[in-house]
């Protein structure tokens, strides 16, 4: 049997509930007592805070110890190299949002902390390639899009800073968690991905025939660079367009437009004028392998969470098939808006 409802209190019990209330708190009062409320907290980083969190504290930390040792370096390509991971890990600390700060008082250390000491080109070696490992995972897995695409991108250039440094300084690029002086000589990337997993499938089909068109535009300026070439020029700009057609081919599957009227690729693209031009020819190389690299950066943003690891892939691929090309290091791989510096 249900109860009944009880009846809403009268405006008299109101009011002595009211009357014992004010009785409880006046004695406390008179006797210069208050009632506390316990001091606000730090909220608990959620998945995405800590991704952030850790690639602003790597970036920092990379930019203090690279700054360091470029203090201290000769003129050469290793300062270069010192002071391109100083700068770029600094724009990637500050793209990335910065240290955080909750505005809450933060307790004193009781002890005075130790700065620890530089390490030296090896060691930051080691840390370039830790990091960017660390940040090729996160890509991966954090759940926002638009940060998976920054620190893939970070991840990239990482990566990139990493094989620059070993050449300059005559180091062995080494794996994640292997010591340098068991590393093996660095060595340039350039091969193209494909799309050989299913999770990267399951990206934006948008994305993914983005892929399938930048990869097949390259294919198509390949061709072109290899009807005007000899020798081994030609050869490779052979290979290099078939390695692309048939990531188009493979990202068009992925995509579900092969054979469709949605499929994007083309009979035959823009090229630039004075294609006599060797300079020209070389551009033209450089900025469609920069093109791919950009298309990567967008399926990143766009893929689920764990399904982004052949695009990170696909990234740094691109990126250093670029570079091999000539193409200037950039802070932000895959990231054109980023390209220009910061203002103030």
């Amino acid at each position: 049997m249900d109860r009944p409802a009880s009846p809403a209190p009268s405006r008299r019990t109101a009011r002595r509930r009211a009357l014992v209330v004010v009785a409880l708190v006046l004695p406390l009062a008179a006797c210069g007592l208050r009632l506390e409320t316990p001091p606000p907290t730090e909220p608990s980083p959620d998945a995405v805070e800590q991704v952030r969190g850790r690639t602003v504290a790597d970036a920092l930390d990379l930019a203090a110890d690279a700054d360091g040792l470029a203090a201290a370096a000769p003129e050469g390509p290793v300062r270069d190299v010192l002071e391109d991971v100083a700068a770029h890990s600094a724009r990637h600390a500050e793209e990335a949002g910065g240290v955080y700060d909750s505005g809450l008082p933060q307790p004193s250390p009781s002890t005075t902390p130790v700065p620890s000491p530089l390490p030296d080109a090896a060691g930051l070696l080691s840390e370039l390639v830790e990091d960017a490992a660390t940040a090729t995972t996160d890509a991966d897995a954090v759940p926002d899009g638009p940060l998976a695409r920054l620190v893939a991108s970070v991840a990239t250039s990482r990566a990139e800073l990493a094989e620059r440094l070993a050449t300059a300084a005559g180091l062995p690029l080494p794996a994640p968690g292997e010591d340098t002086a068991e590393a093996e000589p660095t060595a340039t990337a350039t091969a193209t991905a494909t799309p050989t997993s299913t999770p990267a499938a399951r990206a934006d089909a948008d994305a993914l025939a983005g892929l399938a068109l930048a990869h097949d535009e390259a294919a198509y300026a390949f061709e072109v660079l290899a009807a005007r070439r000899t020798g081994d020029a030609r050869t490779d700009a052979s290979s290099t367009a078939a390695r692309h057609r048939a990531a188009a081919d493979g990202w068009a599957v992925a995509a579900g437009v092969a054979g469709r009227p949605a499929d994007p690729r083309r009979a035959a693209y823009a090229l630039p004028a004075a294609l006599d031009d060797a300079a020209v020819l070389d551009d033209l190389a450089r900025r469609v392998e920069s093109a791919v690299a950009d298309a990567y950066a967008t399926a990143v943003a766009v893929a689920p969470p764990g399904g982004r690891a052949a695009l990170v892939a696909g990234l740094r691929d691109a990126h250093a098939a670029a570079a091999a090309r000539g193409a200037a290091p950039v802070p932000f791989p895959g990231m054109p808006e980023l390209a220009a510096e910061p203002v103030g």
